[in-house]
């Protein structure tokens, strides 16, 4: 029989003969051999657990005396204290002034000291006097309790419709009976705030994506620019800002960061949000200059009495020469003299010309100090580099 079949009866026996083989005999190459692949697996033992890291509470600092500058503040603990606004800037007018009040008080939100106040009302305007009069309410609103140190107004949406006068035929919208009773009542307006020494701003009407409407807000905006700046108002167009380079609405374009977002609502009249802060970024530095005059201190009018001196403290003796308590005025020291300024260059002196003296005479030298003696040259040796006789010697 060949050897390879026999090799499963030999392996068979080799098993069998492992199996009944005696402890001592089982530690031959075979039964290991077979051991290592019948044998059960044995379980590893269980790792030991590690150390976990033991966190530490943090000592509690101890404790401090309150804060005198802070009622019921601890010592050390900041808090921030709001500080109360002293700049009130009233926004009036319509729809759309609203959404420009939203935009200033997104504006000046770092600025505690301007407080934006909005009085705006919708559907409002200067034509609809018996739905709404802005002439009266301007006065009661500077006349109320609230103090207002500027106001700004944007106007017009809302007047391309019929005038009411009562019995009185109405004129067509921006007919030239129109224009001229919308130019009074923007300028009784403006008056208003100028009578009440409160510094207006007027703000302009942006393009819009309908023709009749834009054309309205380039009369509306006309009118109200004469007759506002001829009553102390500043005014602030935003054509430009909401319309490309052909004058033509676009409802997206770059807003105060430079990006280009939408900016007008869905109307095609009114700001959105990113609409509103941008139109408030051009009327920010208006509101700005106000602040800041407001803040400077008042200047002394000529002619005014100079302040009488104080009175000095006791024990202080006068100083003679000066007033009583301040000593005299040292005398003022003499300014410096200026060099004269330094020529650009010296004088041209020849390098092979003679000197000679005013009287055309040679030079003499100074007074005791002999005439230098003339120095011979040394007669040149035959062949030296300074032997310059012809035919070479």
């Amino acid at each position: 029989m060949p050897i390879i079949r026999r090799l499963p009866v030999l392996l068979l026996a080799l098993v069998c003969l492992a199996g009944s083989a005696p402890p001592a005999a089982a530690q031959n190459p075979f039964s290991d051999f077979f051991g290592s692949i019948f044998a059960p697996r044995r379980a590893r033992p269980p790792e030991e657990p590690r150390p976990r890291p033991i966190h530490r509470p943090k000592p509690k600092p101890a404790a401090t005396a309150p804060n005198p500058a802070i009622p019921g503040a601890p010592g050390g603990d900041v808090q921030t204290v709001k500080q109360a606004p002293t700049f009130f800037v009233a926004v009036i007018g319509d729809s759309q002034a609203n959404m420009l009040a939203q935009g200033l008080a997104e504006a000046f939100a770092g600025d505690h000291r301007v407080a934006i106040v909005n009085k705006a009302k919708e559907d409002t305007g200067l034509v609809r006097n018996d739905f709404y009069d802005w002439r009266a309410a301007a006065r009661t609103l500077l006349d109320g309790p609230q103090h207002f140190d500027a106001a700004v107004v944007q106007i017009g949406i809302n007047d391309n419709q019929k005038l009411r006068l009562g019995g009185e035929p109405s004129p067509e919208p921006l007919s030239k009976p129109f224009n001229e009773i919308y130019a009074k009542r923007a300028e009784e307006l403006a008056a208003i705030f100028q009578e009440k020494k409160v510094p207006l701003i007027w703000v302009g009407q942006p393009i819009m994506r309908s023709e009749s409407l834009s054309n309205a807000a380039l009369v509306f905006n006309d009118i109200d620019r004469q007759y506002a700046e001829a009553q102390g108002a500043r005014y602030v167009d935003l054509w430009e800002a909401f319309s490309d380079e052909d004058s033509v609405y676009r409802a997206s374009g770059p807003d105060v960061n430079g990006v280009i977002v939408r900016l007008r609502a869905a109307d095609g009249v009114h700001f959105n949000k990113a609409g509103a802060r941008k139109a408030a970024h051009f009327v920010e530095p208006e509101i700005r200059k106000l602040l800041e005059a407001a803040l400077q201190p008042p200047e002394t009018p000529a002619g005014a009495a100079p302040e009488a001196p104080a009175t000095p403290a006791p024990g202080v003796p006068a100083m003679p020469g000066g007033n009583e308590t301040t000593p005299p005025a040292a005398p003022e020291a003499a300014a410096p003299v200026a060099p004269p300024p330094k020529p650009i260059a010296g004088k041209i002196e020849s390098l092979t010309e003679t000197a000679v003296s005013p009287g055309g005479a040679l030079a003499a030298p100074p007074v005791g100090r002999a005439q230098p003696k003339a120095i011979e040259a040394a007669p040149a040796q035959p062949g030296r580099a300074d032997d310059f006789a012809w035919p070479a010697r």
